[in-house]
């Protein structure tokens, strides 16, 4: 599944791919968006969630994904805030290193339109392991309609050329799955898959997988109250 969704992501995403389905662009990004978001949804039902860690109002869970060796991250956070202030953090790729556990760099390759974009990411890991970074295309779907918001972030290993001493991440793929109820109150469900490619010791997965989600979410919080 992961092999074929990835090809799938990459004749849709590049600018190539679309040229050549130019007349039917509007569909096939919507016809995208509806199937990304039922492939994940589904995934995350059949698996087996533990908690690892649940504070101020965040909740982290993993999950073993028979197709990787790397566990999946599931967090459920509930927040003060509202989703224009949420699109607003998220877009600034500029500050993702601010809030965003491990992140070293961070900066906009590209982007298609307001809610479209390509950007880079560099996460830091303890010496001797070598830093990890990805570029990665997020969309972003706001239905004001519902007050809901949800966003596709998927890694593009071969966007731009891998740097020199830095591990390219081969498999990238988060959701965000935001509600909010109109008064200054928002429920997110964020999930995430990734293989972070060469060899990474236990200690340093299990810091990312139990640590990172919840001083990411912990920082957002903060972030949106502001």
């Amino acid at each position: 599944m992961r092999k074929s969704f990835s090809e799938l992501a990459r004749c849709l995403f590049t600018s190539g791919g679309f040229l050549h389905l130019k007349k039917s662009h509007m569909y096939l990004k919507l016809f995208f968006s509806v199937f990304l978001f039922a492939i994940l949804n589904h995934s995350s039902a059949q698996m087996q969630w533990d908690l690892t860690k649940e504070q101020n109002g965040i909740k982290v869970y993993t999950a073993k994904d028979p197709s990787s060796k790397f566990k999946d991250i599931k967090v459920e956070a509930a927040f003060s805030g509202t989703i224009q202030k949420l699109v607003d953090i998220l877009i600034n790729v500029a500050r993702t290193k601010t809030w965003v556990y491990g992140t070293k760099d961070s900066y906009l390759i590209k982007k298609n339109n307001p809610n479209d974009i390509l950007y880079y990411s560099e996460t830091a890991l303890p010496w001797p392991v070598s830093n990890r970074d990805i570029p990665i295309r997020m969309q972003l779907n706001v239905d004001q309609k519902n007050n809901t918001l949800k966003v596709y972030a998927s890694g593009v290993p071969d966007a731009i050329p891998a740097k020199k001493g830095i591990v390219r991440i081969p498999y990238f793929n988060a959701f965000w799955d935001v509600k909010s109820d109109g008064k200054n109150r928002l429920n997110i469900i964020y999930t995430l898959k990734m293989d972070p490619g060469g060899s990474v010791p236990a200690s340093v997965t299990n810091m990312f997988i139990s640590r990172g989600p919840y001083e990411t979410f912990n920082n957002l919080g903060e972030m949106l109250k502001s």
